[in-house]
């Protein structure tokens, strides 16, 4: 457990996710952008920030889950990353047999997640 940091309350601070997975739509979106484009360059620099940190991201309160995401992929965690100022990164964390796997549910803009999250 070379990868695992604990801070004072013996909790993990930082931890490698035994992989990265995306949904369909997720994957979909990110594999239809170019590879030398803006867009796909801070993608894939979010997802090898992930690949060190699984908790990189900021964890978002169960209260302020979006129903789109607890319906249609039932996640009991949301955390979000910014990508930039202007792109999202939206992934939850789900345990499995090799450990724990970041799920990618979605690449949004800002103004995308301001209306998903009910901010406008």
């Amino acid at each position: 457990m070379d990868d695992v940091s604990w801070n004072e309350i013996g909790g993990i601070v930082g931890k490698r996710p035994s992989c990265i997975k995306a949904v369909r739509d997720a994957a979909d979106f990110i594999s239809s952008l170019k590879k030398d484009s803006y867009l796909f360059k801070i993608v894939d620099n979010g997802l090898d920030v992930l690949k060190e940190n699984m908790f990189a991201g900021e964890r978002i309160e169960k209260k302020k889950f979006p129903k789109y995401y607890v319906q249609k992929y039932g996640i009991n965690n949301l955390y979000k990353y910014n990508l930039d100022a202007a792109n999202r990164l939206i992934y939850t964390l789900v345990t499995d047999e090799l450990g724990i796997t970041v799920v990618v549910l979605g690449i949004l803009s800002h103004k995308e997640y301001e209306k998903r999250f009910g901010y406008r």
